[in-house]
Formats: C-alpha cells, sequence, structure tokens
C-alpha cells in the first residue's frame, strides 16, 4: 500500500458557501520533520491546492519542527495559523467570564505575566491591563525598562518587577506563562489560582495539579460551520485557519486535551469545593 494518496475528501460549508477543504494526503502515519516525507507530502498537497487556497491546518501541526513549519508555508504559499492571535486576544474575555462565575471582582486581584518574548509580553499585558490595576511581569528582564515605559505609556499602568518572585507566588489570582523556561515552583501557587499555559511544557506540580488553560475551544455548530468529518469541538488553531482574526464566543477551555465550559471549569478546579 503506498504512503502517499492525495484526495479531497469533502468540503467544509459556511452559510452555503465554500470555506475550507478536508483533505487526505498519506494513508500511513509520516514523519513529516523528515525531509523526504516532507517533500513527498508537499509534491501530493500541492496536487490538490488551487488558487483559493492561502490557509492550511495540518493536523498534530505542534509537533513539527519551526523549520518545517516555515518549510510548508515557503513553498505551499499558505499560512498556518497557530492560534496565538486569538489565546491572546481573548485572555481577558475569559477571565472576566471566571470571576463572573465566582461572583468576584477583578479590581484588587494580582496577576502575573510569565513571558521571554518582548512583543508577545507587550500583547499581552496591553490586553489585560483593561481590567487588572496590579500586573507583575517576569522573564523579558533584558527589556524590562522598553516593556514598561511602553505599557505607561499605552495604558497608564505601572509595571510591577520582582526581586524574588518565589516568595510572593501565592498572592497572584491569575497566571499567564508564555515560556517554556518557567522559572519557579508552580506547587507554590494558591491552590485556586487560574493558570494560563500557552506554552508547549507539560506543567505539573508535586500536588498532581494538571487542569491549567492550555487552549479555548469552539463549536462548530454555532459558528454555523457544516462538516461531516471534523469533531464539532475545535482549538484555536483550527478556528483561525478557518475563520481567520474573526471574534466568536469561547465555548470551552480545553485542558489536558479535555474540553470543558467555562462553569464545568470553575466548578471542577477553581471553586473552593473543587480545588485541585
Amino acid at each position: 500500500m503506498p504512503k502517499i494518496k492525495p484526495k479531497i475528501i469533502e468540503d467544509i460549508l459556511k452559510e452555503d458557501k465554500v470555506i475550507g477543504k478536508i483533505v487526505g494526503i498519506n494513508l500511513k502515519p509520516m514523519d513529516l520533520n523528515n525531509q523526504e516525507n516532507l517533500e513527498k507530502f508537499l509534491e501530493a498537497l500541492l496536487e490538490l491546492k488551487d488558487e483559493d487556497s492561502n490557509t492550511l491546518f495540518i493536523e498534530g501541526y505542534e509537533n513539527l519542527s519551526s523549520l518545517t513549519l516555515e518549510s510548508i508555508q515557503d513553498i505551499t504559499k499558505m499560512k498556518i495559523f497557530n492560534g496565538e492571535y486569538t489565546r491572546l486576544s481573548n485572555i481577558l474575555v475569559v477571565i472576566r467570564k471566571i470571576f463572573s462565575i465566582l461572583k468576584e471582582d477583578l479590581e484588587d486581584k494580582e496577576i502575573l505575566v510569565v513571558c521571554d518574548e518582548k512583543e508577545i509580553a507587550k500583547r499581552i499585558i496591553k490586553e489585560i491591563s483593561k481590567g487588572f490595576r496590579f500586573i507583575t511581569s517576569i522573564g523579558c528582564e533584558e527589556y524590562n525598562d522598553e516593556i514598561y515605559e511602553y505599557i505607561l505609556d499605552e495604558t497608564g499602568l505601572s509595571l510591577f518587577y520582582p526581586i524574588s518572585i518565589h516568595k510572593i507566588l501565592s498572592r497572584y489570582s491569575v497566571i499567564i506563562n508564555y515560556t517554556e523556561k518557567l522559572e519557579f515552583d508552580i506547587s507554590k501557587v494558591k491552590r485556586n489560582a487560574i493558570v494560563f499555559n500557552f506554552s508547549k511544557i507539560d506543567l505539573k506540580d508535586n500536588k498532581n495539579r494538571t487542569h491549567f488553560i492550555e487552549d479555548y475551544g469552539f463549536d462548530f455548530k454555532e459558528l454555523g460551520i457544516k462538516t461531516e468529518w471534523i469533531n464539532h469541538k475545535i482549538t484555536s488553531s483550527l478556528f483561525e485557519s478557518l475563520l481567520g482574526m474573526e471574534n466568536h464566543s469561547i465555548n470551552y477551555l480545553i485542558s489536558g486535551n479535555n474540553y470543558y465550559s467555562l462553569k464545568d471549569y470553575v466548578n471542577l478546579f477553581i471553586k473552593v469545593k473543587g480545588r485541585f
């Protein structure tokens, strides 16, 4: 049996308009980080690509190297969305919904941003500044002054840069992690803190606390999208691949490959009765 057999399986419809195609390329699992496999995959993909195809979603793309992803985008002229825009632009929306379910105010809550990429740190902090007065930032120490001035000019808020984060971890009600080099013990975070883990590391601590928010989920049915081949629950990356930077209500929080409604997530993992 051959490994490669390119075929269009189904059109994805929204309001009777084709917005994407589900295609099959390989009949057997392939390691696309292998150059020979990648070349065969791309050759088959280009057979199916038409002039309207400008975005691409590959199941398991998160396991591909950055070099492989760049090669795929360069050769196919299609953009692979990773869901970053959707995750970052909805952080405050999700936090507000969670605290609304908890019936608590954000006003006096403290939030910690852990990020080692300057521009992403700016985006996150600017976004959450609309809801928080007390923001701590770590991970971009080389650019602290630049980030501080940017946030001050853009929002009027002053950032806090701690000398030692280890001693004050229990202060934070919300933590956003966007680095794979976490330099503190996650078990020291208070047990009912809301933790977003948007890095590739698998956050676990010695209390087996693993229910961190890793992504958001959307429902095809509510988006008005019709397909028989894809589960109706989809991730931010597939959402962006089909709908770009559109704004839609988030239906689920994804943690450990499980989809939870916001209410279920709060009741299971954040409220006192459901602490980790």
